[in-house]
């Protein structure tokens, strides 16, 4: 049975989640307090220059053909994709860095000029570190995530030892070198966490980075809100800008609408794509999940 349906903010999220729902059916309405859409992907246009605003690197291609495939897109449809060579050089002091380039044989090069024998151990790491990405990112990212027992499978359980040891723990394990080290620990800093808090799980953001490579859309990374917008618009998403949504309506306990601009709307669903400590300001105390002073204890991480 279709449903009105109102989504809080206009990120990658939001876009994405608009376009599924639309599709199932449902009359979507997402409701976006700037004068753009994209959240923390906008765009700003000044004197002439244009700039990203928030992610500047276009990782893990193949979520975002999954993602236009379930439309029978392709990316191509709304964007080119550029990858880069050199990805990006990491540089250690001024006229002092290492270059990463397009393919892991070319890093293996510039690994072994930092210390011999270390190309070894990287394939052996990006071994380790594809296995993971095929578990992650092509298996349990895409569960509902309705219970964290969905994390436990066969193949999982295979690698409880990951998840009891680091990222740093692992990468120091191989090298010795600190500009290696530093330079394989860097990828988890997009999960908004230290190495040395992060499982050994997460090297999966290594593949990501040495095996698939880094991508750019040409034009700038807004190509790719513009192209989930576009994709939304066409299955029917009503898309509002200048509307801050200032509370989430709770009645009987349930959600059933949302105060935008001062203004009562109706919805049988209400989904936030905002920060999860937005989100709960949004809702009076006694629906709340955490304390205020449950958030006055968490540092607050890009992602």
């Amino acid at each position: 049975m279709s449903k009105q349906i109102a989504i809080i903010g206009s990120g990658f999220s939001s876009l994405a989640a608009s376009c599924y729902l639309a599709k199932a059916g449902h009359t979507v309405t997402v409701f976006e307090k700037n004068e753009t859409v994209g959240g923390r992907a906008r765009q700003l246009n000044r004197d002439g220059f244009t700039f990203d605003i928030g992610p500047t690197w276009y990782w893990m291609p193949d979520v975002f053909d999954r993602f236009f495939s379930d439309f029978n897109k392709k990316p191509e449809d709304y964007y080119a994709l550029i990858k880069l060579n050199p990805a990006y050089n990491v540089y250690f002091g001024e006229n002092d860095f290492i270059t990463i380039e397009d393919t892991l044989e070319k890093i293996c090069v510039a690994f072994e000029k930092e210390e011999k024998g270390s190309s070894v151990k990287l394939k052996e790491f990006m071994k380790m570190a594809q296995d993971n990405y095929d578990i992650a990112i092509k298996d349990l990212v895409y569960r509902p995530g309705v219970s964290p027992f969905e994390l436990i499978t066969p193949v999982t359980m295979r690698k409880i030892g990951q998840f009891f040891s680091t990222i740093s723990k692992e990468v120091r394990k191989e090298f010795k070198n600190p500009r290696l080290i530093s330079i394989l620990e860097f990828p988890v800093l997009f999960l908004g966490a230290k190495p040395s808090d992060t499982p050994a799980f997460y090297s999966f953001m290594n593949y990501a980075d040495f095996g698939l490579g880094t991508f750019h859309p040409k034009n700038g990374m807004y190509e790719v809100i513009k192209g989930m917008k576009a994709l939304a618009v066409s299955l029917g998403v009503q898309i509002k800008t200048n509307q801050t949504v200032e509370k989430i309506i709770v009645n009987n306990g349930k959600a059933s609408g949302v105060a935008v601009n001062g203004n009562d709307i109706a919805a049988d669903i209400v989904l936030s794509g905002a920060d999860y400590h937005h989100t709960e300001t949004l809702l009076e105390k006694p629906f709340r999940q955490y304390s205020e002073a449950y958030w006055e204890r968490k540092t607050f991480a890009p992602s």
